[in-house]
C-alpha cells in the first residue's frame, strides 16, 4: 500500500514539474516571437508590468495591450534565457535578455502557482 501511495505521489509531482517546464517554454517562445497574445495566456488576472515608460499593476487585458505596443515599438531581434528557477513558495522565475534592433532589455518574469497553473504575476523589461 505504501509503495502505491509513493508511486502516485511521484507521478503527480513529476506531472507538475513537466507542466511548469512547458509553461516556461511557452512564455519564452512568446517573448522570442514578440507575441503578446501568446504571452497573455500566461498572465494572472492582474499583474505588475514594468517597462521603461510604465510601472504599474494592471489587468491581464490591459497588460496584453501594453505588451502589444511594447513589441510593436521594440520588435524582437533575439531573446536569450539566462536562468530559470523556483522557490519554496510555489513561485518560478525567468531571467533573460531581450534585444530589439536598437535596444537591449533585461527580462524578469515571476510566476506563481494558481489553480494548478503557473501564471505571470510580475513582468519586467529593464533597459540595459
Amino acid at each position: 500500500m505504501r509503495s502505491l501511495i509513493l508511486a502516485f505521489t511521484l507521478i503527480f509531482s513529476l506531472s507538475g514539474l513537466v507542466r511548469s517546464q512547458e509553461t516556461t517554454e511557452k512564455i519564452n517562445k512568446a517573448i522570442t516571437e514578440g507575441n503578446a497574445s501568446s504571452l497573455s495566456v500566461h498572465f494572472n488576472s492582474s499583474l505588475d508590468i514594468s517597462l521603461p515608460d510604465i510601472d504599474q499593476t494592471m489587468s491581464s487585458a490591459h497588460a496584453t495591450q501594453v505588451m502589444k505596443n511594447f513589441f510593436k515599438e521594440n520588435p524582437p531581434k533575439s531573446y536569450k534565457v539566462n536562468h530559470v528557477g523556483s522557490s519554496r513558495e510555489a513561485t518560478k522565475y525567468i531571467i533573460g535578455t531581450y534585444k530589439s534592433e536598437n535596444k537591449s532589455f533585461k527580462v524578469y518574469a515571476l510566476l506563481k502557482l494558481n489553480d494548478n497553473k503557473y501564471l505571470i504575476v510580475q513582468l519586467q523589461f529593464e533597459e540595459e
